[in-house]
């Protein structure tokens, strides 16, 4: 985020802030919680020991006021899991290469 856009929202947590009677802090804090419960949710399940299954059969939905559906699948989590270790084996490769 630039400057610009930076001061826009800072600009806009602070009405908040004053047309609820709110501190600045508590406003980000309320923003923010809704993602934090997001990220605290993934990181309690274990995606690099379950299997594509085991991801669907568990609750990986949440919905966010006025930004819509964020989801995973097992077909997701198995593509990104490919991807980092195709991108892992070409890095290891570059090290190698480059001893």
């Amino acid at each position: 985020m630039d400057k610009i856009q930076e001061k826009k929202v800072n600009d806009i947590i602070h009405t908040i802030g004053l047309n609820n009677n709110l501190r600045d802090c508590e406003v980000k804090e309320i923003v923010e919680s809704q993602f934090r419960f997001m990220y605290d949710e993934i990181r309690k399940m274990s995606l690099d020991t379950m299997t594509g299954e085991e991801i669907d059969n568990c609750k990986t939905n949440f919905f966010f006021k006025y930004l819509g559906k964020v989801y995973t699948s097992g077909e997701i989590v198995d593509k990104h899991k490919y991807r980092l270790q195709k991108s892992k084996e070409e890095r290891d490769e570059r090290e190698h290469d480059s001893i």
